[in-house]
């Protein structure tokens, strides 16, 4: 007979792991559209001598901050460790009160990749043969090694003599990392749907292959009492098989009264 609180154990194990299996193709499949809509050009302005942003830190954690771009290539002819294009170009950073903050809130970079190997704007460059480059950097409080004094809420305007461009870098990493975190999720689901998954088939089969002491059926006697019966039937005399049962046996004359007899033989013939 089946162990029945083991089934109803892997019953529920097994709802369980299909139910996270179903999560787990919703979150993932959600993961996998989120980053596959990811457009980086939805996150770069179009040219413009003028660009103004207001300085948001949404997860508290620091600003990638925003990219400049020219259009250009990344060529260092001339082997100065700059990259060409940008050589001779600025770009100036404004506060809402109109003040130059471009010293505290920005740097100017265009640094080449062919002579400067530890670092260079092309590194970080998400579309280095799109024809633009990147050469200077407003509000990337996140880097470690320049001190960007730049304040939350705060309106920068960002203009330069020729026309640029403006990459929102934290935006953008923030956007990748939503749909990230949805496929850890699904992973993590995954890994708990197989475990939960596994434990119910385990418990399914044991509780098949094992069960408690069956109960007796209906109008079936136990042993103990068939043995208390036979006893008591043993009690009764049992006659030997093949043997007569025996007669109680009289004698002629033992219960005759003598003086009842006559003692001259009377014969029938005298009448």
């Amino acid at each position: 007979m089946a162990n029945k609180s083991l089934l109803i154990a892997g019953g529920v194990c097994v709802v369980l792991a299909l139910a996270s299996f179903g999560i787990v193709w919703s979150t993932g499949s959600n993961g996998i559209d989120e980053l596959e809509s990811i457009d980086i050009n939805d996150y770069i302005t179009d040219p413009n001598t003028s660009h103004t942003f207001t300085f948001i830190d949404e997860d508290g954690a620091g600003s990638f901050g925003l990219y400049i771009l020219m259009d250009g290539t990344y060529d260092d002819v001339d082997e100065d460790g700059k990259t060409d294009v940008c050589q001779d170009v600025v770009f100036k950073v404004t506060d809402s009160q109109g003040v130059d903050v471009t010293e505290d809130a920005s740097q100017l970079t265009c640094l080449a990749s062919d002579v400067n190997s530890e670092f260079s704007d092309e590194m970080l460059d998400e579309l280095p043969d799109d024809g633009r480059v990147i050469f200077g950097y407003v509000c990337a409080t996140i880097d470690s090694e320049v001190e960007y004094k730049c304040n939350i809420g705060e309106n920068y305007t960002i203009s330069s003599e020729v026309s640029i461009y403006v990459f929102n870098a934290d935006e953008y990493d923030l956007a990748f990392l939503g749909g990230f975190e949805q496929l850890i999720g699904s992973g993590l689901f995954a890994i708990a749907g197989s475990c939960c998954c596994g434990l119910g088939g385990i418990l399914l089969l044991v509780g098949l292959l094992t069960g408690g002491k069956p109960a007796p059926m209906i109008g079936h006697m136990p042993q103990q009492g068939m043995a208390s019966g036979m006893q008591m039937q043993t009690q009764t005399p049992v006659q030997p098989i093949g043997e007569m049962p025996q007669q109680q046996q009289y004698e002629v004359g033992t219960d005759i009264d003598s003086s009842s007899v006559a003692d001259t033989p009377v014969s029938v013939w005298d009448n």
